[in-house]
């Protein structure tokens, strides 16, 4: 149930279809719709190691009738977990995770969903459970009144995001009349008054066949599976249909303005005109539009906005088309001192589309983009179900979305025109502008034949690891080129310079300017991106396979001749600096910082891996030069390339370009750090209303034996839906609600932490009780249902985690960079599996010891 309120059009310009594509590849896909009104979709992906099966209701925030604002879609979609007359308290969520899935579920304006997905011979269970949810909910009373306080807590968290008030602000303002205007999870006031009979009824009324999809996708057949669906809920009993009889927004006939203070140090600005509906025929042509004005670094308002003029820190365009009319919208974070000028230079860009149109070669580039997104974006079983269920929702077509790509390339310079002057009118924007607040003081926060072969290790000459992998399942190559380096490497005084370099390599080479590089990747829908981690960094570029020969041209300049241009620094930096800015904002951030500075009085885990205003104002250009130089040689690098390609081709080129490298050998420094010999304390305060408690530990290295045991172990506490924090704090309290914990292990030692986020008057009594979770560990050993269903959980997730190319060449390259060899994956099953239940125990007492602990509480300020 972990939710995303992230403000819903701030996204690419073609999310609002591309996020509901139905097919990446060839894959069988087919619709059944049942005697009861049932809609089934089901694509098979015989390659899929899963299968996702999804609910679809086509009910959300703005279709609750009498029942408007008060949550009570998102209420219900709570208390759907909360118990069935199969299934009572935690076992519905605790099964699905005992063969190795996850399950979750969202809420939007026009839709509830609930997903499923699993390893695909447990099908069966998936398709229990999700029936159960839709027939069987109980609504226990005690449970209603628990969900309740933690929705409760969500809104405290939505007050505390300056993103999601932003959202919330915009919405209210564009929409006088329409219930797209109130706000998803509801008003407290109005949850308050909603009773169990109020959730019945609803459930009743909108939870029917007729009003319901069931999308399936992944490693099935559809003859198999739609006759289990067919009798699993024969006894889903059709209703009278729904009417969707909303109020319509009236037109709107003058521009508003509307700004708010708010504890934040960057001023976020959305400027949002009155757009269209998903079914209108300009979608095409305004989200080309969209696409052009403000997608990628190549887009107009990037270059002129933020690159040439530098007035803000991003900028983005979208068109958010939901199934009543929706938004265009522009959406900047900047200092406020900008925001006039900002406005300005937006409107003479949209002026300037309005009065000459477009270029051909952006035209094709959005083209072209659109075309690859649509293979990159939907490799997974789990992206498809979600795709063609939304598709069939809002469009009547679960195959739409190949309808939309053919419309895309119909587009033409004068719809971009006619559009543009149609739609991006004064009259129709709406200017919205969140702010800091005055003197605020500083604080802390194809269905064709696969083929896939094993991966092949290469040592060049000169020390160059290469791994390469066929794997023809989708037309899609990841080629990516790793070093030791990171956080770690880095003097102190200059903490955040990995970080700066990696951003700043792939913005300009020899043969390439930053704008050359941004054309050619977005005008193919390449994706290159750098990284820089704690004990890395590195570049990767995704393709379609067709484009591997410009992708490979590109990598080579990047790797042999980056060039770190002082402006394309300085650009970085301002990013980077406003990033920091903007993270004092999160209570998570701010509280894991100082948790970490706490536990870590030396060891790199202590710095940020943007470092500080003072470190990135210290970094010089040849800072960013020496550390490359230093680091990028071939004995430290891994270049991986996974995906549709000819190894014995690819591996030619590899040698004959990657080959002259520099063979040169470099030590990295390896940091070591007792842990604390008493536990340390200490209170932050944030303008905030929430309060987080987080407790931290010193873990294994990863090359320990303890690795995979301190993973479980710290599953068994911190597993989100069936841990023991989950079920024995949150539940017990309900003013818990984000909580967790993880494992981060390093190449010299490691990191454990849990954490609850609470109300200030819980924090003590959440403090106590994390800790008593914790202790419990060393005094009985869990029992082995728990143990097994937490093996169960950790290695399907895992094989979920390496379902596409890319993410696993990420792992595949990171372990081999390591030392830990590029198959280590292959035998995570057998290791987790011989975790025993004195292991945990062990464990427990030699890690999770309270006297060497480091605790922070993050407090509201008085």
């Amino acid at each position: 149930m972990r939710k995303n309120f992230t403000r819903l059009f701030v996204v690419t310009f073609f999310v609002s279809l591309l996020c509901s594509l139905a097919l990446a590849g060839e894959h069988q896909s087919l619709k059944r719709v049942f005697n009861n009104g049932l809609t089934v979709l089901v694509s098979e992906m015989p390659s899929s190691p899963v299968v996702s099966v999804y609910a679809l209701v086509k009910t959300g925030a703005a279709t609750e009738g009498k029942f408007l604002g008060t949550g009570i879609s998102h209420f219900l979609e709570h208390m759907l977990f909360k118990g069935t007359h199969g299934h009572s308290v935690g076992q519905l969520a605790a099964r699905i995770q005992a063969v190795g899935g996850e399950i979750n579920a969202a809420t939007s304006m026009d839709y509830t969903i609930y997903t499923i997905t699993v390893p695909y011979d447990a099908f069966d269970v998936a398709l229990e459970i999700l029936s159960d949810m839709l027939m069987n909910a109980t609504m226990n009373e005690e449970e209603i009144e628990r969900e309740r306080k933690v929705i409760f807590g969500e809104m405290r968290m939505r007050r505390d995001s300056p993103d999601r008030k932003l959202s919330e602000m915009v919405f209210q303002n564009v929409y006088l009349r329409h219930p797209y205007r109130h706000p998803i999870i509801g008003y407290e006031s109005l949850l308050a008054d909603v009773t169990r009979q109020d959730l019945i009824e609803y459930y009743q009324k909108y939870y029917t066949p007729n009003n319901t999809i069931i999308s399936v996708s992944g490693n099935i057949h559809a003859d198999e599976v739609l006759p289990k669906i067919e009798n699993i809920l024969k006894d889903f009993k059709r209703s009278r249909s729904l009417v969707r009889n909303l109020p319509q927004e009236p037109a709107q006939i003058t521009s508003r303005r509307y700004e708010e203070e708010y504890a934040t140090k960057l001023t976020r600005l959305s400027m949002s005109f009155s757009g269209i509906s998903l079914l209108h025929p300009d979608l095409y042509a305004l989200d080309v539009l969209a696409g052009i004005l403000g997608q990628g670094q190549s887009s107009r308002l990037y270059l002129d906005v933020y690159k040439k003029k530098g007035l803000v820190h991003s900028i983005s365009a979208s068109n958010y088309t939901p199934i009543d009319r929706g938004i265009f919208g522009i959406d900047c974070l900047l200092d406020q001192e900008n925001v006039e000028l900002a406005l300005e230079s937006v409107l003479n860009q949209i002026e300037l589309i309005k009065a000459n149109g477009v270029n051909k070669e952006e035209l094709e580039k959005i083209k072209t983009q659109v075309r690859s997104e649509y293979v990159l974006r939907h490799q997974t079983a789990s992206s498809i179900a979600r795709a063609q269920a939304i598709d069939e929702a809002f469009a009547g077509d679960h195959l739409f979305s190949k309808k939309y790509i053919e419309a895309v390339d119909r587009v033409t310079n004068d719809a971009i025109k006619r559009v543009a002057n149609q739609y991006l009118i004064e009259s129709r924007l709406t200017i919205v502008i969140l702010k800091p607040k005055r003197n605020e003081s500083e604080s802390r926060v194809k269905s064709h034949k696969i083929t896939k072969s094993v991966i092949q290790k290469h040592v060049l000459d000169n020390g160059l690891t290469v791994l390469l992998k066929a794997d023809d399942t989708f037309p899609v190559v990841s080629l990516r080129l790793i070093a030791g380096g990171g956080v770690r490497q880095e003097p102190v005084a200059l903490n955040g310079l990995s970080e700066m370099m990696a951003s700043t390599w792939i913005k300009g080479s020899k043969k390439y300017s930053a704008n050359q590089i941004a054309e050619k990747v977005e005008s193919l829908g390449i994706r290159l991106k750098s990284f820089s981690g704690r004990n890395s960094f590195g570049l990767s570029l995704e393709f379609l396979a067709e484009h591997y020969s410009v992708a490979l041209d590109l990598l080579e300049d990047l790797t042999f001749n980056p060039t770190f241009e002082q402006e394309e620094m300085t650009k970085v930096r301002q990013n980077m600096q406003a990033a920091i800015r903007q993270r004092d904002d999160n209570i998570f951030y701010t509280s894991g910082h100082a948790l970490r500075e706490t536990l870590f009085l030396t060891h790199p885990f202590r710095l940020e891996q943007r470092g500080t205003l003072e470190s990135i104002e210290a970094i010089a250009r040849d800072d960013l030069a020496n550390f490359y130089d230093q680091f990028a040689v071939a004995q430290n690098m891994v270049l991986s390339v996974f995906g549709d390609i000819d190894t014995a081709k690819v591996f030619n080129d590899i040698k004959n370009i990657f080959g002259t490298m520099e063979d040169r050998t470099i030590m990295l420094e390896s940091h070591y750090e007792d842990p604390p010999h008493q536990p340390r304390e200490e209170v932050v305060t944030m303008d905030k209303e929430q309060a987080m408690i987080m407790f931290g530990f010193q873990g294994s290295q990863l090359s320990d034996n303890d690795y995979y045991g301190l993973e479980v172990m710290t599953t068994i506490l911190g597993s989100s839906f069936s841990g023991r924090i989950f079920t024995n704090i949150r539940d017990q309290l309900g003013e818990a609600y984000t909580l967790g914990g993880q494992f981060i292990g390093g190449p010299d030692m490691g990191f454990i932490y849990f954490y609850v986020q609470t109300t200030e008057k819980e924090a003590q009594k959440v403090k106590e009780l994390l800790a008593g979770e914790i202790t419990a560990l060393h005094s009985q050993h869990v029992s082995q249902q728990e143990l097994t269903d937490t093996k169960t959980y950790l290695k399907g997730t895992f094989k979920a985690s390496q379902e596409t190319v890319s993410s696993l060449s990420f792992t595949v390259s990171l372990d081999e960079l390591y030392g830990l060899g590029f198959d280590r994956y292959q035998d995570y099953d057998e290791h987790i599996d011989r975790v025993t239940q004195e292991d945990i125990q062990r464990l427990a007492r030699q890690y999770l010891d309270l006297n060497k602990s480091a605790v922070v509480i993050t407090k509201p300020k008085k």
